[in-house]
């Protein structure tokens, strides 16, 4: 899948160039492709995080600070790319672990991942998140 958006990314780069699609259509396009791949890297981050941190720690999310969950992820997610920081998203922001009441788009408490997205900016309406929840009656 990687490799099928980074096709896309390269046709799109193309298409800029054989038929002069202007500089934001083309910035559109690009985030699109960031888009989805940060959501692919995002859901990666959650289950590794779920797999080896959460189901370790009795269905809890182990307390670490933004420091040392930017280190887990990048060992973790160590890139093929050369310079790419897999701690941070594709527009170079760091990526955000919490533990929150209520995960988006489930069933209870759990944890989050959350980059800031195209802006740049964590808790507005670009961002995109992943999480997971406790198993019912663990956790909170």
């Amino acid at each position: 899948m990687l490799f099928r958006l980074i096709g896309i990314g390269v046709t799109v780069f193309l298409l800029n160039q054989a038929t002069g699609i202007g500089g934001e259509q083309m910035t559109y396009l690009m985030n699109v492709v960031k888009i989805t791949l940060t959501q692919h890297e995002v859901d990666s981050i959650v289950h590794l995080i779920y797999t080896d941190k959460v189901l370790a720690n009795d269905q809890r999310l182990p307390w670490l600070s933004d420091d040392e969950w930017a280190e887990f992820i990048r060992y973790q997610m160590q890139s093929k790319t050369e310079g790419r920081d897999t701690a941070a998203d594709l527009w170079g922001v760091p990526y955000r672990v919490r533990e929150t009441d209520r995960v988006p788009g489930r069933d209870g408490a759990g944890f989050v991942v959350r980059s800031a997205g195209p802006d740049g900016k964590s808790e507005t309406r670009d961002d995109i998140v992943g999480g997971r929840a406790y198993r019912r009656g663990e956790g909170f």
